[in-house]
């Protein structure tokens, strides 16, 4: 079954309220109820999953992932009726299922990074040299992992990482703008020459702006593409 054919709800809970069987419930309820306004019939209902990512430990199970559906009792020996059945049904409906994932819990079982779930689990949990095995299966959590760089960088990082972008961006529409200029001028060495001389002009422009913004010249060089030489003779 996979997630886009369900309801699902991910929650991280960081401080122990006690009320986290509570929560978990009330989080799926609420999913039921919308799922049902838009569908207006119950056969329309999706599986609905609630998925409760927990920094502290909450049940007594010796599992850090703990899966709850909706069971039956067992049936008691009053009530029982010999209707034949060799093995009784346990689920009450498997629409409904709860995901509890303690992450000390996890920690301490200190699994490798093999499975998806464990690569992002270490991801949660934060732990560099687990981070560098699940950075090499799963392309997805550098990705993750370079967001959350970009978003604790201080102001002055921020600002630095933020001019590169916008010098990258400036580079690229000049030679796009270049390139449009040159096909508007309908011979093929006259496009090749105004895109030489658009480039040139916005390399130059770039470089000076960066310059102004304290990045290095190595990485001005890189950016703009211009030699150590032509950067050192700009800033002149």
């Amino acid at each position: 079954m996979y997630l886009k054919d369900c309801l699902c709800d991910i929650e991280m809970q960081v401080k122990d309220l006690g009320d986290m069987d509570k929560r978990s419930a009330y989080y799926m309820s609420r999913m039921l109820s919308d799922g049902l306004k838009k569908s207006q019939d119950y056969i329309q209902v999706k599986n609905t999953i609630v998925i409760n990512l927990l920094n502290f430990e909450f049940y007594k199970r010796n599992s850090y992932r703990s899966v709850a559906h909706m069971k039956f009792e067992r049936t008691k020996e009053n009530e029982f009726i010999d209707m034949g059945y060799q093995r009784e049904d346990e689920l009450a409906t498997q629409d409904l299922e709860m995901h509890f994932i303690e992450i000390p819990k996890f920690v301490k079982k200190n699994p490798e990074a093999n499975t998806r779930l464990e690569q992002w689990l270490w991801l949660i949990a934060g732990r560099e040299e687990k981070l560098e095995m699940a950075k090499k299966e799963n392309k997805e959590i550098k990705k993750a992992m370079d967001m959350i760089d970009e978003m604790s960088m201080d102001e002055k990082e921020w600002e630095l990482y933020t001019s590169r972008k916008i010098a990258i961006m400036d580079y690229n529409s000049g030679i796009r703008n270049a390139k449009e200029r040159g096909i508007e001028q309908g011979r093929q060495e006259g496009k090749k020459e105004g895109l030489r001389e658009g480039k040139k002009e916005k390399q130059i422009e770039i470089a000076k702006k960066l310059f102004h913004k304290n990045v290095s010249i190595e990485e001005i060089e890189e950016i703009t593409e211009l030699t150590k030489e032509e950067i050192k003779e700009i800033i002149k």
